[in-house]
């Protein structure tokens, strides 16, 4: 059963009240640069697949349409094909700020039919967790899909440790990522937590054969393999993946 502690982290509760994870009271106290975005990630773990239309009328029918006549920020539902946890549904929502959004966090967690709904989230035995994480993102490195083409084809979501991207991922990266095929709607770094720095990437593919491709190309990259070196001549590491994760598009997720 989903702890308290989870329910709390995710309901918004700030740093006074009890249960809210570290990631959201450093976010209190954190200011973005102009030009960035802040994005809150939600991994919502299902007991059972029995229980999955549970969980997605929960989304689906009170959260989405509260987030929506609450703050209308931009959102995408993804639920896992190939992921540590299955059945699990990753809530993606993009802000302008820190308090923006611990503000539409706050206004969600007071909503009486989100508590109502949740309540009967928590007494079915719904959830195993709830584990949230926060990105900070330049605005051009943010693009959720507005497009109709996203409902057929997946989404990888790769977080990579990498001593060398302290100041943020050089614009040698992305261009090495533009040669061997990829192109995120998301490229973050991680606020706060273990193993910094961190970030993490949302990467669609049309299908798991061009992803096993693109990923392959990059191990072959001549100026991926000399980036790799100079990581690890100066810092005794690599970029290296540390968790991977395949989606696809809810089919209730919101475009754009």
């Amino acid at each position: 059963m989903i702890s308290r502690r989870s329910v709390l982290c995710w309901l918004g509760v700030s740093a006074g009240g009890a249960g809210a994870l570290n990631t959201f009271s450093f976010a209190k106290n954190t200011r973005p640069e102009n030009g960035t975005r802040v994005i809150a990630c939600e991994s919502f773990c299902v007991t059972n697949p029995d229980q999955v239309p549970l969980l997605r009328s929960y989304i689906a029918d009170t959260l989405l349409p509260c987030m929506r006549q609450s703050h209308n920020v931009p959102r995408m539902c993804l639920e896992a094909v190939v992921a540590p946890h299955v059945p699990q549904t990753l809530l993606l929502t993009v802000y302008s700020g820190f308090d923006e959004m611990l503000q539409v966090r706050a206004r969600i967690a007071s909503d009486s039919r989100v508590r109502r709904a949740w309540a009967g989230i928590e007494s079915a035995q719904v959830l195993d967790d709830v584990r949230s994480q926060v990105l900070m993102v330049n605005a051009e490195s943010v693009r959720l899909p507005d497009s109709a083409m996203a409902k057929s084809g997946l989404f990888e979501v790769r977080t990579w440790h990498a001593p060398a991207w302290r100041g943020g991922a050089a614009p040698e990266v992305s261009s090495v990522l533009r040669r061997i095929g990829v192109d995120p709607i998301v490229a973050g770094a991680t606020v706060a937590g273990e193993h910094l720095p961190r970030f993490t990437y949302v990467v669609p593919f049309d299908d798991m054969a061009a992803r096993r491709q693109a990923w392959a190309r990059l191990d072959e990259d001549a100026q991926w393999m000399e980036m790799q070196r100079e990581s690890m001549n100066r810092f005794g590491s690599g970029a290296r993946a540390t968790a991977k994760a395949i989606y696809k598009l809810a089919p209730y997720s919101p475009l754009g």
